[in-house]
C-alpha cells in the first residue's frame, strides 16, 4: 500500500471513529438529561418521541401527527427529534413540548435504546434513515414488520398516511383520524423579513429544483416557461430555493435563492398569489399555507403516478398536478405545462 494511500485510509477511520465516539457521548448525556426530566419533572405524564429528522418536505406533511399523538396521549411531554437545520419547522409547533437536534442515527439509537422514552413514533421507513459517517442504518421495526421501505412507500398512501403507518399510529387503507392538513406557524419576525424586501402586493412565487435530480425539470424548459409567465400576465415572479440556474432577463423577475431561512421562504409562499414548483419542500410549505398552486410531477423510480400531499392539496380545484402518461418529470413537454397553467390560471382569476 502506497504511503498516501495509507495516510487517507487512517484519517478516514480517524474521522469516522471520532464521530462515532461523539455520537455515543451525546447520546448517552441525552439520556441522562431525560431520564432526569422524567423523574424530577414530569411526574405521571408519558414522555414521547416523535422521531422525523429530515427531509423538510416530510418534516411539514408529518405535522398533523403531533395533533394525533397528543389527541391519543393529552397527558404527554412529547419531543419531536429533527435534525438542526430544520429545526425551525418544529420549534413553535404547540403541540411540541421540546425539540431535540439530532446530531447522527447512531446517537439517536443511543437515547432510543435506553428505553427513557415511554412511547417511541418513527416516522421513517426501511432503508431510509442512515448516517454516511458512521455507516449505520437505523431500522424501524414497525416499518420492517409492515414492509414499508423506498421502493413501495407511496403504495401505502400519500406521506402523511405512509409516516402514520409506519409510527404504527394507523393501519393501512385507514383515514387519518384528525385534520390531516399540515401547518406552519409563522412567527412575525419571519413577516418581518419578508416585509423589508419591498415586494409588490401580488407575485408569483417558483422553485426549481429539488434535492432529488430525478424530480427536476431542465433549466432550458424552465427558462421557456417563466419567458412564458411574464409575457402573458403581469404577476412578477419571484424564484426561492437553494440556488438558480435560470437566465431570465426581466425587471419583474427576482432571484431570492440563498437569501432565506426555511420559515422565512414559507412566510413569502403564504403571502404570494400562487405558487408553482415541483414534487419538493417548498410546494409542502405552498400546501401548508393554503396557496393555491401548480406542481410539475412525473413518475419517480418505481411509482408511475403518486400523490405525496394530503390536506389542501387533494382538491384538483385548489392544486393541478402536471403529469403526462408516466412521463419522468424531465420529460414534460413546455407546451404541455403552459396549457395545464394557463387552464388553472384563468380558473383562479375569474374566482379572485
Amino acid at each position: 500500500m502506497a504511503i498516501n494511500q495509507f495516510v487517507k485510509l487512517w484519517k478516514h477511520r480517524y474521522i469516522k471513529y471520532l464521530h462515532i465516539l461523539k455520537a455515543y457521548l451525546l447520546g448517552y448525556v441525552a439520556a441522562i438529561k431525560f431520564f432526569s426530566l422524567k423523574r424530577f419533572k414530569l411526574r405521571d405524564r408519558t414522555l414521547i418521541a416523535i422521531i422525523r429528522t429530515e427531509h423538510f418536505g416530510d418534516i411539514v406533511a408529518a405535522e398533523p401527527i403531533s395533533r394525533l399523538v397528543k389527541a391519543q396521549y393529552p397527558n404527554s411531554y412529547i419531543v419531536w427529534f429533527v435534525k438542526d437545520r430544520f429545526k425551525e419547522l418544529v420549534v413553535s409547533n404547540p403541540q411540541i413540548d421540546a425539540v431535540y437536534s439530532e446530531f447522527c442515527v447512531t446517537e439517536r439509537s443511543v437515547i432510543i435504546n435506553s428505553k427513557v422514552f415511554d412511547k417511541v413514533f418513527e416516522l421513517q421507513f426501511r432503508n431510509n434513515n442512515e448516517c454516511a459517517k458512521c455507516q449505520v442504518f437505523r431500522e424501524n421495526p414497525i416499518a420492517v414488520e409492515r414492509n414499508i421501505h423506498v421502493g413501495n412507500y407511496f403504495e401505502y398512501g400519500n406521506l402523511l398516511e405512509v409516516f402514520a403507518q409506519c409510527g404504527g399510529l394507523l393501519q393501512r387503507g385507514e383515514q387519518f383520524p384528525v385534520n390531516g392538513e399540515p401547518q406552519l406557524l409563522i412567527q412575525p419576525s419571519h413577516f418581518e423579513k419578508i416585509a423589508a424586501l419591498n415586494l409588490p402586493l401580488d407575485f408569483i412565487v417558483i422553485h426549481c429544483q429539488s434535492n432529488y435530480a430525478p424530480k427536476d425539470w431542465p433549466a432550458e424548459k424552465w427558462e421557456k416557461y417563466v419567458t412564458w409567465l411574464l409575457n402573458t400576465y403581469d404577476y412578477p415572479i419571484l424564484e426561492i430555493g437553494l440556488g438558480s440556474n435560470l437566465k431570465i432577463n426581466s425587471d419583474r423577475f427576482h432571484n431570492l435563492t440563498g437569501k432565506l431561512s426555511l420559515m422565512e421562504t414559507a412566510a413569502l409562499i403564504s403571502k404570494s398569489k400562487l405558487f408553482i414548483g415541483l414534487d419538493s419542500g417548498p410546494s409542502h410549505m405552498a400546501n401548508a399555507a393554503g396557496i393555491p398552486s401548480i406542481i410539475l410531477m412525473g413518475a419517480l423510480n418505481n411509482f408511475l403516478t403518486y400523490n405525496p400531499y394530503s390536506g389542501k392539496f387533494l382538491k384538483e380545484d385548489f392544486a393541478v398536478l402536471v403529469r403526462q402518461n408516466g412521463l419522468a418529470c424531465r420529460e414534460l413537454p413546455v407546451d404541455f405545462v403552459i396549457q395545464k397553467t394557463r387552464k388553472f390560471m384563468d380558473y383562479h382569476l375569474l374566482i379572485s
